[in-house]
């Protein structure tokens, strides 16, 4: 008897040892990708040894769980497998059915007289089976198969080798729940390379970990040159960053950012993705990835172009047709109206264009207005909006006007683009045009009304013979042929020999010596008599006519600098304004070397002055430019100090020798305390850091006196002398008893 039970407790150590041992090698086949079908061909054996007298197999249940299909059966009699097989999971069918159906273990111990085998009874008792189990895998209440054992004899499992069978439906599960969760991800993963949509998945702090095929082919970078980067190479610069702003807090705030993304692909091109980028949570609810799926809709995106295209632009020039203009005015009013800006809307017709479509066919006057569109498109400014409106109307759309002249300059440019021929299939055509223009908010405060007005005041310039414009109003209208009058003159005036220079003593306040010159720009025109340097001045820095007078006025300044030093004339400067246009052109430092050059002249005899608001437009610009006239020995000085910025801490930085305090200061210093207080401040500071100081505008002996108490060191103005001609000029030296 003890020996019998040692025996047992020994075969019952040998069984556990075997399960033990083949729990690690089922579980290494699971690992290493092992088929399910060699596994549970192994797990099969291993019942087949723990149980020696058993015929096993393994059913597996469809995802649906509504047929079994046999996993494997090595040992099992044919025409049972054959049964088995894609058998539903109905009651009734088989003990492994009723298993499967109940998920309840079935113990048939005899099968000769127990019907619940169902239609698998006879082929059972023909293959001479006595006896079945059937113990249903569950895992969380999900079917994923059925265990079951055959014997060649009529008995009922006793309790240790129920526990057996558990463990060997444990790995069991293991094997088919790791297949099928294998088989789910396949085909997850096959699905996301083959999907059109593009894939990108990002972790938390948005660095690239994996993009699909679709990507790929839509952008052109393949997943090596993207994975691990941290900012996507197809973001593009149409985005602010605002739009990135409200993306990161919407996505990191755990909700789902969906938008249309302008992107780049690698070849510089654009392309339109409509994107989602989701966040992907932990089992602790913290945010770990972001899945981004999108899809190219770059070409739905162009027909849409193409249809709002050909909805808003005239099918004959491709000019912004009405329906586009009347968009383009309202948001370029309710614009006007926040900047505090004006817009000019200009109506133009063409003049005796009947004559051509009569004369020479509908065909050439549709081909004239064509080219006359292209040039009206290429003379405007940037941002203006050209439009047709039918037949041989146009019209011309200013949306930030700062000045009343501006629309003018527009104008003219429109009417001299015309009158160049245009040759249509080998006719010389001549066109001109008649254009009205109107300003918002000063003409209209509508675009019903700005249309309005700026048709009659185009029929106002047709009135007048066409190949003009007018204004809606007379004033307009004569300040602009005025200033286009003075302009075109202006044009003429360096060739014709109608500018000079004057030039303005300057004296030490406390020895009375000569210490400089300012040479000050005149014009005397044969019919408008003598223009105001603020009149024509601003006109020439706007056409850029500035750099070639300015070029005659360091040629012609020099010169006379030149004339001074060789008529014993030494320790004097010798200076010359010069304009923000000016100042900014490149040319400038090799241009003011050349004439120091011609001239013979050292450097120490000549000032730059320029205002305080030049400074500030580029400092690091500025910089280079002031140190590098500084270093040629030029003086330079900060001209109408006081009227800008004026700070002397800020002007520190860089190479200034004098200030020079504005007039505007100086007039009413007897009469106006703050103006004495200002001064006093200025010159007492800028002594303080080393800098010159000269006051402008003197003009009586108790403003020289308040200067020469206060220490400045130069003054200019009608007490010295006023503004001298050349010859005038060496006549008031020889008053000085400077031999000339």
């Amino acid at each position: 008897m003890i020996k019998d039970n040692l025996l047992k407790e020994t075969e019952k150590y040998d069984r556990i040892k075997l399960v033990q041992l083949k729990q690690k090698e089922i579980l290494r086949l699971i690992a290493t990708g092992c088929p399910l079908s060699q596994t549970l061909e192994e797990l099969v054996n291993i019942t087949s040894q723990l149980f020696p007298s058993s015929i096993s197999l393994i059913l597996m249940s469809d995802e649906k769980e509504e047929y079994l299909q046999i996993g494997a059966a090595p040992g099992v009699d044919r025409e049972i497998q054959l049964l088995l097989n894609g058998a539903p999971i109905i009651s009734g069918l088989s003990s492994f059915s009723e298993a499967a159906f109940s998920k309840q273990t079935v113990i048939v111990t005899d099968i000769a007289s127990d019907e619940s085998c169902g239609d698998t009874r006879h082929a059972a008792l023909r293959a001479g089976y006595k006896s079945c189990w059937a113990y249903p895998l569950l895992k969380e209440e999900r079917l994923l198969g059925v265990i079951g054992m055959y014997y060649r004899e009529a008995r009922s499992p006793l309790d240790e080798e129920k526990k057996f069978i558990i463990d060997i439906s444990d790995l069991a599960m293991i094997a088919i729940a790791h297949d099928q969760s294998e088989r789910r991800m396949r085909i997850l993963s096959s699905a996301i390379e083959q999907t059109d949509n593009l894939i990108v998945i990002m972790d938390r702090e948005g660095m690239i970990e994996y993009v699909n095929l679709a990507f790929e082919r839509a952008t052109g970078y393949l997943k090596e040159e993207v994975q691990g980067t941290k900012i996507i190479p197809v973001k593009s610069e149409f985005h602010n960053r605002a739009f990135y702003k409200k993306l990161w807090g919407t996505i990191l705030s755990g909700h789902s950012f969906c938008d249309v993304f302008i992107n780049r692909r690698k070849n510089g091109s654009l392309y339109y993705e409509e994107k989602t980028i989701t966040p992907l949570k932990d089992e602790h609810n913290k945010i770990v990835h972001f899945v981004s799926t999108g899809k190219d809709i770059s070409e739905r995106m162009n027909t849409q172009k193409q249809l709002y295209h050909l909805v808003h632009h005239d099918s004959l020039t491709n000019l912004a047709n009405r329906t586009l203009l009347l968009d383009h005015l309202d948001k370029a009013l309710a614009q006007a109206q926040r900047d505090k800006c004006m817009v000019a809307l200009m109506f133009l017709d063409l003049d005796r264009f009947k004559t051509v479509n009569d004369s020479l066919g509908h065909n050439v006057g549709d081909n004239l207005l064509r080219a006359i569109a292209q040039r009206f498109h290429e003379c405007v400014r940037g941002g203006d909006i050209v439009s047709r409106l039918g037949g041989d109307e146009f019209t011309v759309m200013l949306p930030v006007i700062r000045k009343n002249e501006e629309p003018a300059h527009v104008a003219q440019n429109l009417l001299d683009t015309l009158r160049q021929p245009i040759v249509i299939n080998g006719h010389e055509i001549f066109c001109t045009a008649s254009i009205g223009i109107t300003l918002y908010p000063n003409d209209a405060k509508n675009t019903d009304e700005l249309l309005k007005n700026a048709d009659l005041a185009m029929y106002r310039a047709k009135a007048f013979g066409g190949d003009t414009f007018e204004f809606f109003t007379d004033e307009l209208t004569e300040q602009s042929h005025q200033r286009l009058d003075i302009e075109n003159k202006l044009r003429h005036a360096l060739a014709r020999k109608e500018l000079s220079l004057h030039y303005q003593p300057q004296i030490n306040i406390q020895s009375g010596d000569i210490c400089g010159f300012e040479a000050l720009l005149r014009w005397d025109q044969p019919e408008l008599g003598i223009v105001p340097p603020n009149v024509f001045i601003p006109i020439l820095e706007e056409t850029g006519l500035i750099i070639p007078v300015g070029e005659w006025v360091f040629e012609t300044a020099c010169a006379c600098a030149k004339h001074l030093q060789l008529a014993g004339l030494h320790n004097f400067r010798m200076a010359i304004n010069l304009s923000a246009r000016q100042f900014h052109n490149k040319q400038l430092v090799s241009s003011i070397k050349q004439h120091l050059n011609d001239s013979k002249l050292k450097g120490h005899h000549l000032e730059i002055e320029i205002t305080e608001s030049l400074l500030i437009e580029n400092i690091d610009a500025t910089t280079f430019m002031l140190s590098e006239l500084s270093g040629m020995g030029i003086n330079i000085s900060i001209d109408d100090f006081g009227t800008g910025y004026s700070s002397l801490a800020y002007l520190k930085c860089f190479p200034i020798n004098t200030i020079k305090i504005d007039r505007a200061f100086v007039r009413d210093l007897m009469t106006d305390s703050d103006d004495r207080s200002i001064i006093t401040a200025i010159i007492a500071m800028a002594r303080n850091l080393g800098y010159k100081v000269i006051a402008e505008g003197v003009e009586t002996n108790e403003q020289l006196e308040f200067l020469r108490k206060q220490r400045c060191d130069e003054v200019q103005g009608y007490i010295i002398s006023k503004t001298l001609s050349a010859e005038q000029l060496d006549a008031w030296l020889l008053e000085q008893g400077i031999d000339i």
